[in-house]
């Protein structure tokens, strides 16, 4: 496994992140919560690119594979994937879904100003997907009565609460602490293969040269880092198998 270092000073990274996802977040961003899976791809498409001194441009974005790319006008078909832990992934989907409805029916309450809430929840806590209406009302009405009076109700999920003035009204739950998992080889190829299955599709529906992304270390516990010692002894049908560690904008590629 070798590291792709960035050569330019991190300034001009931004610039070329930025003419990268300009054009192409204009469209998506007209839905936000529908497009929010493709916007965080584009995302970590333009970082990925920042590592080739601007050589390497998003020509579109496409399905099956996730994204056209070209070098030198010879098309390349990338592929994208995040490699997280499911269970955690799930434990977090959930709260974020029911902070995310209990803050949206929030937005509707006129006895409310503008604030940003900093919600912290409880250790261990769990819950089954039955009690998600029951969940959402309690959440507004904790983080209600905190805001107007700085009150904590005793409740189920949130442990304490850090508020603020803010332009809008946002709520943002955090799960605590966590022991940041080292991915393994084992998930690695799996993840690999599961890409590679589906190969034959990529190249008909787009060009013979096809890359695959993978994307860990986003600072959730459901995420991974990688141990830089790491080896795989493995053929791959892709022509190119990268890692990227989004949070420490750092970049391997398997050889």
């Amino acid at each position: 496994m070798k590291i792709i270092e960035l050569l330019k000073p991190d300034i001009e990274n931004t610039v070329i992140y930025d003419k990268q996802i300009d054009n192409l977040l204009v469209n998506l961003l007209t839905n936000r919560i529908k497009n929010q899976q493709k916007n965080l791809e584009v995302c970590h498409i333009a970082k990925f690119l920042t590592f080739f001194q601007n050589e390497i441009k998003i020509e579109k974005l496409f399905e099956k594979p996730d994204f056209i790319l070209i070098k030198d006008n010879i098309k390349i078909g990338l592929e994208h994937q995040i490699v997280i832990d499911v269970k955690c992934k799930k434990k977090e989907g959930f709260f974020k879904n029911i902070f995310q409805i209990a803050e949206y029916e929030l937005q509707f309450d006129n006895d409310l100003l503008n604030f940003l809430a900093n919600c912290d929840i409880k250790q261990n806590v769990n819950f089954r997907i039955n009690q998600k209406d029951e969940l959402v009302s309690i959440i507004k009405t904790v983080i209600k009565t905190y805001v107007l009076y700085d009150y904590l109700v005793e409740n189920p999920i949130i442990e304490n609460i850090r508020k603020m003035h803010h332009s809008n009204i946002n709520i943002h739950p955090h799960l605590g602490a966590w022991m940041q998992k080292t991915i393994s080889q084992e998930i690695l190829l799996e993840s690999i293969r599961k890409k590679e299955a589906k190969i034959l599709d990529y190249i008909k529906n787009s060009y013979e040269i096809q890359w695959l992304l993978l994307v860990i270390d986003s600072l959730n516990e459901s995420s991974y880092v990688i141990n830089k010692k790491i080896e795989l002894d493995f053929k791959t049908k892709f022509n190119r198998v990268f890692i990227l560690e989004d949070f420490h904008n750092r970049l391997y590629e398997f050889i």
